[in-house]
């Protein structure tokens, strides 16, 4: 990195000492790392489709302020809704509602506060992105769920950005589920058109028995660069589901870290992502079966358009003690542009013998014979490409199970499709 680049994130980092109790020195330690690897480049194999050149020329600053921008509605109806505008909290815009009679909610803050051995829990990552997340974060939730405990509507964590071109957020979230308990998260991100960069991270410890549905949807502004995280840790018997939908953004990279603790525990990571002209969009996953008896699915669809690229890297690990490990992955891939491009690369590292591992990986188009059977009975042929674009991505977005966040999506979806018919001035 340059001279400048590390005096300016240095400085931040600083800047920021005292304001979290107990973090100085976790910041620092985390600084000193980002600062010897800097951001990767395309030689490095994890980030080889990931357009970082943007994070290699300048610098973000931490934004301040509170955004202007309207506060878009609710996907579906909620329990809770927390607002992030420019990384910080806003609880104006939010809305508590009653969740708070049955689960813990507290500020970061107030977390570190009250125990500052609580710093030690966090995850501090190895790559530049979660490192920089840990030396520069300000704000975030903590939301613990008690034991036997089971919330029925999702709980909204909305991240607004506004902050002008170069300004960047940092937020950490941590989901603790007591065994037994269950909890749906929306995470939704946007923005305006400046050029801004959202990094989020959330870590989650999921224990026996417990069940995490992690819902997210990355519909940032069309010049913002986009990085997030997820980490998981299950016990015996607790399940995790994630819905990774990215729509918006330049750029934009989210990778989802499970590792599988306990006997017994399931973890399904999907996703789907739509890629406009010059969008980039990748998702990364590693699911580790550290133990037996236990199940992962992936799948994974995207779409690219021209000059739209979406990347695919899926790892799954199978410890040698992990028998009767059962994981599969699927992505599949349409590009309706001769200059898109569809990246694949599924891994399997299996230790094990007694496990049942599958992954496959297609790129193509819409089935021609398919638009002509539609449109041959009399739908148009903008209707035909939309349905049948609907059917593709309606796998990867089933674990969805409330109806009308799924609706809102699928509308999402629709409109994209509406967006590329009108760009080429035909149907066919």
């Amino acid at each position: 990195m340059t001279k400048q680049l590390i005096e300016a994130y240095a400085s931040q980092a600083e800047s920021l000492h005292g304001i979290l109790a107990g973090m100085d020195d976790v910041r620092t330690s985390a600084m000193s790392s980002f600062l010897e690897q800097g951001f990767p480049g395309t030689k490095n194999e994890e980030w080889r489709y990931s357009d970082m050149r943007a994070f290699h020329k300048k610098h973000f600053e931490l934004v301040s302020g509170k955004s202007g921008i309207a506060i878009p509605e609710p996907l579906g109806d909620y329990c809770a809704r927390f607002v992030f505008i420019n990384g910080r909290y806003d609880e104006e815009s939010s809305d508590i509602g009653q969740v708070w009679k049955d689960i813990s909610i507290r500020p970061l803050a107030n977390h570190f506060m009250a125990n500052e051995s609580r710093v030690d829990e966090l995850i501090k990552g190895s790559d530049s992105v979660s490192l920089l997340n840990t030396a520069l974060m300000r704000d975030g939730l903590v939301l613990s769920i008690p034991s036997n405990v089971g919330i029925g509507r999702p709980i909204e964590i909305l991240h607004v950005m506004d902050g002008s071109d170069n300004a960047a957020a940092h937020v950490r979230h941590v989901i603790e589920l007591g065994e037994g308990s269950s909890v749906s998260i929306i995470e939704r991100f946007v923005g305006d058109d400046s050029a801004y960069w959202t990094n989020s991270v959330l870590q989650a410890r999921i224990t026996e028995n417990a069940k995490l549905r992690h819902i997210r949807v990355q519909e940032e502004g069309a010049n913002a660069l986009h990085t997030a995280k997820a980490y998981v840790n299950l016990g015996g018997g607790s399940e995790y589901i994630c819905t990774n939908v990215a729509l918006g953004g330049a750029m934009s990279r989210f990778d989802a870290n499970v590792r599988i603790l306990m006997d017994g525990a399931q973890a399904t990571v999907n996703g789907v992502a739509l890629a406009a002209t010059g969008q980039s969009h990748d998702m990364h996953t590693h699911v580790s079966h550290l133990s037996g008896n236990a199940v992962s699915e992936q799948v994974f669809r995207t779409i690219a358009d021209s000059r739209g690229t979406t990347s695919f890297q899926g790892k799954v690990t199978v410890a040698e003690d992990a028998q009767r490990t059962l994981a599969n992955q699927s992505f599949k891939a349409l590009i309706f542009d001769k200059t898109a491009q569809a990246n694949a690369k599924p891994e399997l590292e299996i230790l094990a013998d007694d496990v049942k591992c599958s992954h496959g990986a297609t790129v193509g188009q819409l089935d021609d014979k398919a638009i002509f059977y539609l449109t041959s009975r009399g739908i148009d042929p903008e209707t035909a490409r939309q349905m049948l674009v609907s059917a593709f991505v309606a796998e990867a977005l089933e674990k969805v199970d409330f109806d009308d966040v799924k609706t809102s999506l699928m509308g999402r979806i629709a409109s994209w499709m509406l967006e590329r018919n009108a760009d080429k001035g035909t149907g066919g």
